[in-house]
């Protein structure tokens, strides 16, 4: 997996990674922050990673942010 969506609690996050590039991105619904970690090779879909984070958070809001992972997925170009 080329991004992760952790739970940050207590200013670390529940669980380490690799990932050596991150952002921190909050539920935009309740105070629950979140690190997205990103690979080197993931900086030029940033954009798509985080629009992915906000729909992932949106969604595990109604499970009351219970996973302390989220797992994003990407599913590359649609065709039409």
């Amino acid at each position: 997996m080329a991004a992760t969506l952790t739970k940050i609690l207590d200013g670390q996050p529940a669980v380490s990674d690799t990932l050596t590039n991150c952002l921190t991105v909050r539920c935009p619904r309740c105070e629950q922050t979140y690190r997205l970690g990103y690979s080197d090779d993931e900086w030029n879909k940033l954009r798509t990673w985080q629009e992915l984070a906000a729909k992932a958070l949106r969604k595990d809001h109604d499970l009351r942010h219970e996973a302390v992972t989220i797992p994003l997925e990407w599913r590359g170009l649609r065709r039409r």
